[in-house]
């Protein structure tokens, strides 16, 4: 297991370093705070991440917290 989780990981960061290369246009990217220029191919990338860990967050919030408070609910509910 621990081998294919390896070689899916070595395959999804050759996927991303050949997509990154391929995609070397400069674009400039304006926020609040003000603006920064980067290839195009590590923006995609980097908001990719970013999405990522966003939704994992809410994952996070949505169900293991529900989960944990249940279970806090039914040892106090065995205790008694």
């Amino acid at each position: 297991m621990k081998l294919t989780a390896r070689i899916l990981l070595i395959l999804a960061l050759g996927t991303v370093l050949v997509f990154a290369a391929f995609n070397s246009t400069m674009v400039t990217i304006d926020a609040l705070f003000g603006g920064v220029t980067l290839p195009l191919g590590v923006a995609l990338v980097a908001f990719f991440a970013l999405g990522s860990l966003a939704g994992s967050l809410g994952l996070y919030l949505a169900v293991v917290l529900r989960l944990k408070r249940d279970l806090r609910r039914a040892v106090r509910s065995n205790e008694s």
